[in-house]
């Protein structure tokens, strides 16, 4: 039997920008957008299979808001599916509709307003006894193993690219300009590039983890070397979020902040498949649906309809 897991989300607007342009999705919580620019917090327990995201939104104001929200909004409808999943192989499948599901809408939405606007993902499914892990964009997700914080995310901006290619050296790609010039995200159309989230290999959560999803605004204004002392050190998933957030605000805030930690107990593996997957673009059908006060036609699947 999976042990219930205990989880904090924090979300800031800084101590710059005006508009918070972040979202989350903590099991079916996200933030409204009428209280955005309010600081919010949420904790409490769930019980494996659970789903924790954060996007951060890009386009300005108005804009980045739509676009995240518009992102956890689609997770709300396919949060069903990926957890009813019962191998890694239908939860990939899941989750990639989902990507290209709420990326149709937002690209839709952009010929609309014609203007551009994104969003990134940073996703953890617990089911199975296993932490499954999908991100895109630089939004990022650590786990705090056996004392060690170790970055599960892959990295989707030029900076990280180029040291791929070796052309910069690491410590260069954490500071350099193309740190924050994103490859892959929400909100690329089909003629540029087929969308699907970076799912690197799941891992399993057998004698526990710490895991941590945040957005730039985070690791913008903590290192990693930080980021794991407070992880570490904190005692519940409240103190930890509480830490991380009042840190980043202190050290200058200049971007919105958004944390999620959960405590994931020492867990029995059971029945899913602990197999890596290949993202694969899904099948797209067509639907109505409603976000937030905003109409929208686009091609994806009737069951994210609102009834």
């Amino acid at each position: 039997m999976c042990k219930r897991v205990a989880f904090a989300a924090r979300s800031h607007v800084g101590n710059v920008r005006r508009n918070n342009e972040d979202n989350l999705y903590c099991e079916g919580v996200t933030l409204a957008p009428e209280n955005r620019e309010a600081p919010f917090e949420v904790s409490g327990f769930a019980a494996p299979p659970c789903i924790f995201a954060v996007c951060d939104g890009m386009g300005g104001e108005e804009d980045g808001e739509y676009a995240s929200l518009a992102a956890v909004t689609a997770l709300s409808e396919f949060a069903g599916e990926i957890k009813s999943a019962h191998s890694a192989e239908k939860m990939n499948a899941a989750v990639q509709e989902f990507v290209a599901c709420a990326n149709k809408a937002l690209c839709d939405k952009m010929l609309e307003r014609r203007v551009r606007m994104g969003t990134t993902l940073a996703l953890a499914v617990i089911a199975g006894g296993a932490v499954h892990p999908y991100n895109m964009g630089d939004s990022r997700i650590y786990a705090l193993l056996d004392g060690k914080l170790r970055q599960v995310s892959e990295e989707h901006t030029l900076a990280a690219q180029k040291a791929k290619m070796g052309l910069l050296a690491e410590e260069e790609a954490r500071t350099s300009r193309d740190r924050h010039k994103l490859t892959l995200h929400f909100g690329i159309f089909e003629d540029e590039l087929s969308v699907s989230a970076a799912a690197p290999p799941p891992f399993p959560a057998g004698t526990g983890c710490r895991l941590l999803l945040c957005s730039d605004g985070l690791t913008d204004m903590l290192d990693d070397a930080r980021i794991e002392e407070i992880m570490a050190g904190e005692q519940s998933a409240s103190d930890a979020v509480g830490k991380l957030v009042g840190e980043a605000l202190e050290n200058g805030g200049r971007d919105n902040v958004t944390c999620i930690v959960v405590d994931v107990p020492p867990q029995q593996a059971i029945e899913i498949e602990m197999t890596d997957v290949s993202a694969a673009p899904p099948e797209k059908k067509a639907f109505w649906g409603r976000i937030s006060g905003f109409f929208f036609k686009t091609k994806i699947c009737k069951r994210c309809q609102k009834k």
